[in-house]
């Protein structure tokens, strides 16, 4: 009597679904529904049951990454918050702020009481602009 080990059956249990996969891989379509046919299995019900099944695992594998999105902006807005913000002197915002408006018209700036902004509006504006991308970082010229 032969001792198999635990792994060699599972080779050999591997090699088997292996053959079995590319004998069915070998057959014609119209070979596989006679065949599910000859063997009493209703194919439209087994289609519908696999659909279902995939729209459910792609369903769960989207919600699983929106999940893992969320999290990781989550994660990165915290990060944000924490991190102290290192920003040019309010001057240097003032004029760099100004050039962005001259050269870029599709951005525009809402003045309270339609006068002027405070210098925590100019801050907060400068952190918007960073944030959007309209200026790249504290050290680019515009």
């Amino acid at each position: 009597m032969t001792h198999h080990t635990q792994k060699d059956l599972l080779r050999k249990a591997n090699r088997i679904a292996a053959a079995l996969s590319d004998e069915v891989d070998a057959l014609t379509d119209e070979q596989l529904m006679q065949e599910a046919q000859e063997d009493g299995l209703d194919t439209a019900k087994l289609g519908n049951e696999f659909r279902s099944s995939a729209m459910k695992l792609i369903a769960e594998a989207k919600r699983q990454k929106l999940a893992l999105a969320r999290q990781r902006l989550a994660e990165s807005q915290q990060n944000r918050a924490t991190e102290p913000r290192s920003r040019p002197s309010l001057e240097s915002i003032k004029q760099r702020i100004q050039a962005v408006l001259a050269i870029r018209p599709n951005l525009a700036v809402a003045f309270r009481d339609g006068k002027t902004l405070s210098d925590d509006d100019w801050l907060s504006l400068w952190d918007d602009f960073i944030e959007m991308g309209a200026v790249k970082d504290n050290h680019d010229p515009l």
